[in-house]
């Protein structure tokens, strides 16, 4: 019958081949090896009250490829200060050979309780506040929201396996694994050490049995799983948690130029604060309806002995009035309408259209009066004709805000830009622009008067340093604009509404052209390249309107005085006798170049006197100064334009010496007409006198002569010299053409697309933005409390300005510390009136205690027993009677904690009992355990 089987057909089956299990644990393994989670890597400093709050942590993450979607395996580790070498010897020498990191920071009661409120910044893991760890591996699925462990078999699977591998690597580090929703918080694990495993459990009651709820009947339960072998007494930890009523201070929204929004009609429960402004600006400001602060009321009890405290249903110890520890924690849940505003402005830096796509083509209304001349008419026109003279009474704005499509009327566009040029608008200009405000440096009888604010705030607003921020100065023309535009966006049509001023506010620039009026609320001088571009622009939009009233005025006067000297001529002609005439000779062969010879020697263009220098070929003769060009201005983006194209023409090119030395062949030509007779030499001792350098020659007299680069052949000072000829400004070309280079600036700011209008303004919407809080802080008499935070603000404002990429840096991390400073300003306000301000504490009491919720993560301390016998004297006093009658209805949660730990001194292998940890959290009816139960894994 035997020899009837085939073997060949016979099933068998590969136990050689690894299974998943095995694989698992493989790839685990290697990743624990290279995290170093053995007992020598695991050796540290006890840590501090609270440190686990306040640290931050390191986070790294494998994926293993396991089940449908694979596991994600992290580790997080807390980032403490490091402590010296020696001292970490030290710890390892005197250490227990059976205790871990894991079971002193179980036994640690420092880091027991952390804040009732999630710190969005710094968000803590729940396995480090529920076990107080400072190093822990978690083990959980890819998609956990999705694919979660939901049966037993899965659980024992991965834990068996990280027990295993734990084992095999030597590994001390608490592993867990997450089981169940991930928003359940629910987590399984275990911890090795020599002869000693901890297990890690957790369990939820929705309707706990009452005993189960206090103290008492939580020490019999934890008798229960602890070993009997521990002479010692337990050590208890107790928080308990109440919620006071939810505090609302309505601050309604203020629009500027709105008259008709505000939220102040919205019906909401709660106090009424205005926000005082002293200085106006065009941003809104308040805060939603929905803004609030919720306070929590906090006791602990750190550590006492199991035998000590009494909490029953019956009778409980744990009362507010006993408490030694007592906190004030304070909830902020804020939105300012001026935030909303910036982030909503913030849109438009992704927005490409043009604005001829919203208020269509020839929005700049009338054209240019240079624009609008005919050329053929120069050609015709009378020498003695009128010239346009400059006129300061404008002419009728009829149609400046007209046919221009946008959601904002007439009236509102023309109020808007009443705020943006105040002379153009007499009968409407409410805020005319300070003369103050444009200068350097400001006495100080002058801080007083003009607004009486504190040191820091004016500092900020009249002395504007351009070395910080590349913005404008405050108040200024650019800011205004800019934070109309802004709130345009956000309260007055969107991005029509902004198209539809800007399109205005570039009409209004035109017509100052036309009339040659300088544009207002803009710094004199040229462009200053440490400012924004916007302001650039406009500055050199100043600076044509002053050369071509200059140039006119100059033109006019020449006119007058030929028109005097052509009368003279005529009358004289009159009075002389017409009788007698004389024949001329044949003119001779080059009897004309005496002629020219003498009148080219005519000096012409003469400024003054340089001292007494005089020239070297010619030493009766005095050296004189010409009358020159003034310096050609440019702006940012027209140096930058011109560095490129020098740095692809190359040194060599005829062009690019040509912009290079454009002013300096005028300055040698004016020289040599002020000069007839002057030579290169002379001219060097004007124009650049470091170049004409002292020599002694071989008898010791000193002598002067050209520096080497004057002298090097081919050098382009002495090309010029011999190209230029004597020809004064008068008749030279120009070199600053103020009529081009105004329609220059018009052009580009009328073609503009939107994300470039955001680009151009967002800086000094920022900058204007820090300045308002700067004055609600001022006059809210809180600018010494927040000003870290502001001089931050300011230094990230600063670059972000000054960045040198082509794309602006994002602004979202500065919107966001913006947005949290308003927060905190609303927070202020509304722990101002839970300390009873005015009446039962002073500002400065509560702007100290409010300085402890800065520096604490929004906790303020009330009681202290170990300090003082009676706490604070003023928030204690206060809060206390409000939990009197109602305490058992504001009490949200009680926190126990219930530790045992071995004797820690013994150094001998199996001695130590290792330590026994659970946690009961009780939140009405229910509750949660969370154990760490340690048991010998040594053989008897």
């Amino acid at each position: 019958m035997a020899e009837e089987i085939d073997d060949n057909d016979f099933y068998r089956e590969n136990f050689s081949a690894d299974s998943d299990w095995e694989v698992f644990n493989a790839q685990l393994g290697e990743i624990l090896q290279k995290w170093d989670v053995t007992a020598n890597g695991d050796v540290g400093r006890c840590l501090q009250p609270e440190e686990l709050f306040r640290c931050k942590w390191q986070v790294e993450s494998e994926t293993l490829d396991m089940l449908s979607n694979g596991i994600e395996v992290e580790h997080y580790q807390a980032q403490l200060e490091q402590e010296e070498d020696s001292i970490k010897e030290g710890l390892k020498e005197n250490s227990c050979l059976q205790r871990t990191q894991c079971h002193q920071d179980l036994m640690s009661s420092g880091n027991s309780f952390g804040p009732p409120i999630r710190i969005s910044s710094n968000e803590l893991h729940t396995l480090s506040r529920i076990y107080g760890l400072r190093r822990f591996i978690v083990l959980h699925p890819v998609k956990a929201s999705v694919n979660y462990m939901k049966s037993t078999a899965e659980f024992n699977f991965f834990l068996s396996a990280a027990a295993v591998v734990a084992a095999e690597v030597g590994s001390v580090v608490p592993i867990f694994v997450q089981i169940y929703d991930p928003k359940w918080n629910f987590f399984t694990g275990v911890s090795l050490a020599p002869a000693l495993r901890t297990n890690f459990r957790l369990i939820g009651l929705e309707k706990a049995p009452p005993e189960c709820r206090y103290l008492m009947g939580l020490l019999t339960l934890f008798r229960e799983k602890v070993p009997a072998s521990y002479p010692q007494s337990a050590k208890v930890s107790v928080c308990t948690t109440y919620a006071l009523d939810t505090m609302r201070i309505r601050m309604p929204m203020y629009v500027p130029f709105d008259h008709g929004l505000n939220s102040e009609d919205i019906v909401v429960a709660g106090e009424v604060l205005h926000v005082d402004v002293q200085h106006f600006s065009a941003l809104p400001h308040g805060y939603t309806p929905e803004s609030c602060t919720e306070i929590y009321l906090v006791y602990t009890w750190p550590e006492l002995s199991e035998h000590v405290a009494f909490d029953s249903e019956q009778r409980t110890d744990f009362i507010p009035s006993k408490a030694p520890l007592g906190k004030v924690y304070l909830s902020v849940e804020a939105s300012s309408y001026l935030s909303c505003c910036l982030r909503d402005y913030q849109a438009v830096a992704s927005v490409t259209r043009s604005l001829e796509s919203y208020v269509g083509r020839n929005f700049s209304g009338t054209s240019s009066g240079a624009e609008a001349i005919n050329p053929l008419d120069k050609l015709t026109e009378h020498k003695l004709s009128k010239r346009r003279e400059r006129s300061y009474e404008l002419p009728s704005q009829a149609g400046l805000t007209k046919r221009l499509p946008g959601p904002m009327t007439e009236s509102e566009l023309r109020e808007l830009l009443a705020y943006l040029f105040p002379d153009m608008h007499p009968d409407m200009a409410l805020f005319p622009y300070v003369k103050q405000s444009f200068k350097n440096k400001v006495s100080a009888p002058q801080r007083k008067s003009l607004f009486g604010y504190s040191y820091l705030s004016f500092h900020f607003f009249l002395q504007f340093d351009p070395v910080r921020i590349k913005s404008a100065v405050p108040d200024s023309l650019v800011c205004r604009l800019s934070c109309v535009l802004a709130t345009s966006h956000a309260h007055s049509g969107s991005l029509e509404g902004m198209a539809q001023l800007w399109a205005a506010f570039t009409r209004h620039l035109r017509l100052l052209w036309d009339n040659s009026l300088t544009v207002p609320g803009i710094a004199s001088g040229y462009p200053d390249t440490r400012t924004c571009l916007l302001h650039q622009k406009l500055q050199m939009l100043n600076v044509c309107v002053e050369r071509r009233v200059k140039r006119e005025a100059n033109s006019t006067r020449k006119e007058q005085q030929q028109q005097q000297q052509q009368a003279q001529v005529i009358s004289d002609d009159e009075e002389e006798d017409e009788g007698e005439f004389f024949d001329c000779d044949e003119p001779h062969q080059g009897s004309g170049s005496p002629i020219k010879a003498v009148l080219s020697l005519k000096p012409e263009g003469r400024l003054r006197r340089l001292g007494d220098e005089r020239l070297l070929d010619e030493p009766e003769e005095y050296l004189y100064i010409p009358e020159t060009q003034e310096p050609v201005p440019k702006t940012e983006d027209q140096l930058q334009d011109d560095a490129e194209v020098m740095l692809k023409l190359g040194p060599g090119s005829g062009l690019t010496t040509q912009m290079m030395c454009s002013s300096l062949l005028s300055d040698m030509e004016a020289f040599k007409a002020a000069n007839p007779r002057s030579q290169m030499e002379d001219f060097i001792r004007w124009y650049s006198p470091k170049d004409w350098e002292e020599v002694k020659d071989e008898t010791g007299e000193i002598t002067h002569q050209l520096s080497v680069r004057m002298t090097t052949e081919g050098n382009t000072w002495q090309t010029v010299w011999q190209q230029a000829q004597p020809v004064p400004i008068a008749r030279q070309k120009r070199l600053f053409d103020d009529t081009n280079e105004a329609l220059k600036v018009l052009h580009y700011l009328e073609n503009r697309k939107m994300h470039e209008i955001y680009n151009l303004t967002i800086i000094p919407v920022l900058h204007s933005s820090i300045l308002k809080l700067i004055d609600v802080f001022s006059n809210a008499k809180v600018d010494d409390l927040f000003s870290p935070q502001i001089e931050q603000l300011l230094a990230d404002l600063c670059r972000l300005s000054r960045s040198q990429s082509d794309d602006l840096p994002p602004i979202a991390p500065l919107l966001d510390d913006l947005a949290e400073l308003e927060r905190r300003f609303y927070q202020f306000k509304c722990f101002e009136r839970l300390s009873g301000y005015p009446r039962k504490s002073s500002l400065e009491q509560v702007k100290l205690q409010f300085l402890e919720i800065l520096r604490n993560e929004n906790c303020c301390t009330i009681v202290n027993r170990k300090l003082t016998a009676a706490g604070d004297g003023t928030l204690y006093d206060i809060l206390i009677p409000k939990l009197e009658h109602d305490m058992n209805e504001r009490l949200i949660s009680k926190d126990y904690i219930i530790r045992l730990d071995g004797d820690s001194r013994s150094t001998e292998k199996g001695l130590y009992l290792g330590p026994q940890f659970m946690r009961a959290i009780v939140t009405g009816e229910k509750l949660r355990l969370c154990g760490a139960f340690t048991e010998s894994t040594a053989f008897v």
